[in-house]
């Protein structure tokens, strides 16, 4: 069978083995592709409406919420349109590191609070839902808490939440569909958490579509889409690199130089609405992130680095310091105490001395730290410290919610 085959085979196959299901929905082609289907397969089982639950991150595409508000308009979706706050990532300052989406002390918002009635915000936010609402991340409970929530609304002991994924847009991506770690698994595409949200299983029914597949289906069977992906055709971005979601992460703020040309309007809103966003759109898609870091010639790389420290915000200095603190400690405990390797051949001034230490002593770039490696981390605005393998941790969300309740009335 093709592709188009097995996606509906999936689906069906999910339906009538869960007590419920329902659509995490983004806005972009792929989730749109997925939602139209779910809609074919539930109107052959007579299993509509079909539950959709789309996060709205505020900083989002007027064409996006357009797209997005013509499929939840329908009769065969019961819609979910989620305005409720979280802590988000801002790669392109270090003054702003975070902000704060439909904070009520955020005014003024990138865009007016939808009105439909079936928006869920602060204000209205039901009793099944608000047990399971954290602001930590809002994939997180949308994804798999808002399925136990749905589980406790209807009574389920089993749901399926279907995500438009495809597994060949990253090894991360492909990852999600091969491995097994912390996974129970019904089938390749079908899995649970394990230890966490029982109830609630993940199908990716679409995960060996190609983007050609993804155009095909919309084009034969002429439905809407996300026009978005027709300005970034014309701004010459190839298809694999077409992104519609959100603008400031890690990964998603290489892309903020487009926003500007496709809707102008709400990239004004943007740079009012967040710092940094004009210096990201100039930098942050080009080599400024990547290309290789200079130093004045006066000074040693860790010199430089204290030089950088100190002309940092407070709130910037401390996470650095307290990354370089872990990545030291890392070194001393692993390699100077256990291995009785010294300081002075693990720590190198620059990739250059560090380099020709490796050469002199044999060991592997792993016992190594570099300061030219702290700085450039500086420079390129590495919070998350990627370099040495970091990932955002709980302790790191923890400190950010602390601060946000501390002066969220400021």
């Amino acid at each position: 069978m093709n592709v188009y085959q097995a996606a509906l085979s999936r689906i069906e196959e999910a339906i009538l083995t869960h007590d419920d299901f329902y659509v995490s929905f983004s806005g972009g082609k792929d989730s749109g592709v997925l939602l139209n289907l779910v809609i074919e397969v539930a109107k052959k089982l007579n299993r509509l409406p079909v539950k959709t639950v789309f996060a709205d991150l505020e900083i989002i595409f007027e064409e996006t919420s357009r797209y997005t508000r013509s499929l939840m308009d329908s009769a065969d979706v019961e819609p979910y349109w989620l305005c409720l706050s979280e802590i988000e990532n801002n790669a392109s300052s270090v003054y702003q590191r975070y902000f704060k989406y439909w904070g009520k002390t955020e005014n003024p918002w990138a865009r007016d609070m939808p009105d439909m009635p079936y928006v869920i915000n602060e204000d209205n936010c039901p009793d099944w839902l608000k047990p399971y609402y954290v602001s930590k991340s809002s994939n997180e409970w949308t994804i798999t808490k808002f399925g136990e929530a749905l589980c406790d609304k209807t009574g389920a002991q089993a749901i399926a939440n279907f995500i438009g994924m495809r597994d060949d847009e990253s090894y991360g991506r492909l990852m999600n569909v091969r491995c097994m770690k912390n996974r129970d698994k019904k089938n390749p595409h079908t899995y649970r958490y394990v230890g966490k949200d029982p109830r609630t299983w993940i199908c990716l029914p679409i995960h060996d579509w190609k983007i050609a597949d993804v155009w095909h289906y919309y084009a034969v069977n002429k439905l809407d889409y996300n026009r978005v992906y027709d300005a970034m055709w014309k701004m010459g971005i190839p298809p694999h690199e077409q992104r519609t979601c959100f603008a400031f992460g890690e990964e998603q703020s290489k892309t903020l130089n487009q926003w500007c040309v496709i809707e102008p309007a709400t990239w004004n809103r943007m740079v009012e609405r967040v710092q940094g966003a004009n210096f990201g759109k100039m930098y942050n898609h080009t080599r400024i992130n990547s290309g290789k870091v200079k130093k004045p010639e006066n000074l040693s790389w860790k010199e430089y680095t204290k030089v950088l420290m100190v002309s940092l915000p407070e709130a910037s200095r401390e996470i650095f310091e307290e990354k370089f603190k872990i990545v030291f400690w890392y070194h001393w405990h692993h390699y100077e105490v256990k291995e009785n390797i010294a300081k002075d051949i693990y720590i190198q001034d620059s990739r250059k001395d560090c380099k020709a230490m490796m050469a002199k002593t044999g060991l592997k770039q792993k016992y190594f730290i570099t300061w030219e490696t702290l700085a450039s981390a500086i420079i390129k605005r590495d919070f998350v410290f990627k370099k040495y393998g970091f990932g955002y941790s709980n302790k790191m969300q923890e400190k950010i919610e602390r601060l946000y309740e501390k002066w969220q009335d400021i």
